[in-house]
């Protein structure tokens, strides 16, 4: 999902990928024509915007990052997930993974985005277009990410109201990943209609 993101934004955005692993966030950036990879905390320097995509168990680390991420716009796209039989459920009891990062990552604003969109759908957007639910510590973290949502072709951002509707962010997506995995949908993802 990350990667896919990384080769979206990098079509109209100057993009770093990061990685504990120096070495691998440079691999992996090979693979997409004019992005550049390096270490978490070096790009956690660079960046006015980081968008994180590490395992849910893995939140707490982002703690590393506080100082470097201080002042800048941070987007959860985790989505705590455990399988339980033939279904997928949500894996935190308590604080959502975007609330998660929003306290380990105190002097950032956060906002949750592309929580419920397949990362085939993120490299090659239906063209129906995809709504991206977007639930921000502020509205002026949602306007920032909305408009990186916007900058991706096909994309569309719904404002869901503060961090602490992530949760239902997040859930969502264990409903549409179930729904895909029950009716043997391989690529699906939720489009809100109006009139």
């Amino acid at each position: 999902m990350g990667s896919g993101l990384a080769e979206q934004l990098s079509k109209k955005h100057e993009v770093r990928m990061g990685s504990r692993d120096a070495a691998r966030a440079r691999a992996a950036a090979t693979r997409i024509a004019g992005v550049v990879g390096d270490g978490n905390e070096a790009v956690a320097l660079w960046c006015e915007t980081a968008i994180v995509a590490v395992p849910f168990s893995a939140v707490e680390s982002l703690r590393e990052l506080a100082k470097a991420l201080s002042g800048k716009l941070v987007i959860s796209i985790i989505n705590p997930l455990r399988k339980e039989g033939a279904v997928l459920q949500y894996a935190s009891g308590g604080l959502s993974a975007a609330e998660l990062v929003a306290q380990a990552l105190p002097r950032s604003s956060v906002a949750t985005a592309f929580n419920n969109v397949p990362a085939a759908f993120v490299r090659n957007p239906p063209k129906e277009g995809l709504d991206i639910l977007v639930a921000a510590s502020t509205k002026d973290a949602y306007e920032r990410t909305a408009g990186l949502v916007r900058s991706i072709q096909g994309m569309r951002p719904l404002y869901v109201g503060p961090l602490s509707q992530a949760e239902s962010v997040e859930r969502l997506t264990v409903m549409v990943l179930n729904a895909a995995m029950l009716n043997g949908v391989a690529k699906f993802s939720t489009k809100f209609v109006s009139r």
